[in-house]
């Protein structure tokens, strides 16, 4: 998706790609005047079209002034910004470093005097952010950065938003996982969205497990609108009663109820372990009840099994438009149980209204008819019906770009499976990619 790398922008040397997405694409680069390592960052304007490529240019532009104004040691330092090409260009800190991610995989957990110090310098790094009034809107382990030295810098500006200088465009913007329940409701995101996040991974330190546990983005969806959290008490026994409190607080699904800011709640954090003795605080073998693995099923007989994806994916889309998004859930539940078509269709009109049951079975056995079983590559590519499929699927990961990047993308591909494999590539964890591919096999 991306042309050969550029020599030079401004007057950094580029060297390498470090990695690139549905944004942009962020290069290895050096300052030759002070002799020092930098991250180049950049958009791929290509992507869209001339009025969306002025606004998003714009917001860029002014996400990197207000960036570059926040100095803070918790934070990576934005040193320049630039255009050349009409392109524009974000000067960064460039830092190898372990993540937050890497640290929950690896074990033992970090014991309680490591949680402390990760959450309170990530929450310190965070108040200096919202104080210069940018929220950011992708906080999530990879997003934080753990330094040799014990030093934490929160990173990735990438969906920041720049609330006071009007950068208000709306749209379901961050990782899924990390979510506020107002980000999914593709709601004004302010700075307690990010307190939200930051309290997923709270939790997520003290389990290694995330605090919202579904199969699918419906599911994920309906347990934070809702707040069916996993209870931590349960999961880590003999924590101070004072992070049981907090995580339910930072948790809260009305942003009214949450920690009001980053400072409180490191506040909170502090207050919580003042009182807990040396040996608890560096206890590496604290008990954790950690997730069971899934069972192995035979679903070969099921309707998981004998359906295309197509023909479940239009079911889930006609029952969607009945009940919202646990629409997903239940056919998913229901095909993975039922062994023949009239089952399929009968548990799933149970679901509705008795003035909606005669209907949804009617336009099931339609569709179930037209498919015949067997609809696989049927029609052009990129049919009204797939668009719209990738792109709620796309959108949790990248943001209200996917319906152009789907477009764009499919352009260059011969298949279904091609043009999914290609945007799988812009979903950064691989767990959510395995999963998007699954869902739009």
């Amino acid at each position: 998706m991306s042309a050969t790398p550029p020599k030079t922008i401004g007057k950094y040397l580029v060297d390498s790609v470090l990695g690139q997405g549905a944004m942009g694409v962020v290069y290895k680069g050096h300052d030759p005047d002070i002799d020092r390592v930098v991250a180049i960052k950049t958009l791929h304007t290509h992507l869209m079209d001339a009025d969306e490529r002025a606004s998003w240019l714009e917001r860029f532009a002014r996400e990197a002034k207000a960036a570059g104004r926040v100095l803070h040691g918790n934070l990576v330092t934005v040193f320049d910004y630039l255009e050349q090409d009409n392109r524009p260009y974000l000067v960064m800190e460039y830092i190898e470093s372990e993540t937050v991610e890497d640290r929950i995989k690896r074990r033992p957990l970090p014991n309680l005097q490591e949680v402390g110090s990760i959450m309170t310098q990530m929450l310190a790094g965070l108040d200096a952010i919202h104080t210069a009034g940018i929220v950011h809107r992708d906080i999530k382990p990879a997003n934080v950065l753990l330094l040799a030295n014990g030093s934490v810098k929160l990173a990735d500006f990438g969906v920041a938003r720049v609330e006071s200088l009007g950068a208000t465009q709306g749209g379901m913007i961050g990782t899924p996982d990390y979510m506020s329940p107002e980000q999914f409701l593709g709601q004004q995101a302010g700075h307690r969205a990010d307190i939200f996040s930051a309290g997923v991974i709270m939790f997520e330190l003290l389990t290694a497990r995330k605090p919202f546990e579904s199969a699918s983005l419906g599911e994920l969806t309906q347990k934070v609108l809702s707040g069916q959290a996993l209870d931590l008490r349960t999961l880590a026994p003999g924590l101070p009663e004072g992070l049981y409190r907090l995580s339910a607080q930072t948790l809260a699904t009305d942003p009214a109820e949450r920690t009001p800011d980053a400072r409180t709640f490191a506040n909170a954090i502090h207050e919580a372990l003042r009182g807990v003795d040396r040996a608890t605080l560096d206890d590496t073998e604290r008990t954790v009840v950690m997730a069971p693995a899934a069972p192995a099923a035979d679903l070969s007989q099921t309707m998981a099994a004998q359906l295309p994806k197509s023909a479940l994916t239009r079911i889930e889309d006609l029952l969607t438009t009945q009940i919202g998004p646990i629409a997903k859930v239940l056919v998913k539940r229901v095909s993975a149980s039922t062994t023949d078509t009239g089952q399929l269709i009968n548990q799933l009109a149970a679901e509705l209204g008795p003035e909606h049951r005669e209907a949804f079975k009617a336009a099931v056995q339609a569709h179930l008819g037209q498919t015949g079983g067997n609809i696989t590559g049927a029609g052009p590519m990129l049919t009204d019906e797939l668009l719209e499929a990738l792109t709620r699927e796309l959108t949790p990961h990248i943001g209200p770009i996917a319906r152009i990047l789907i477009r764009k993308t499919a352009k260059t591909c011969r298949t279904r499976a091609e043009l999914c494999a290609a945007l799988s590539q812009h979903i950064d964890d691989a767990t959510a990619r395995a999963a998007f591919l699954q869902t739009m096999a």
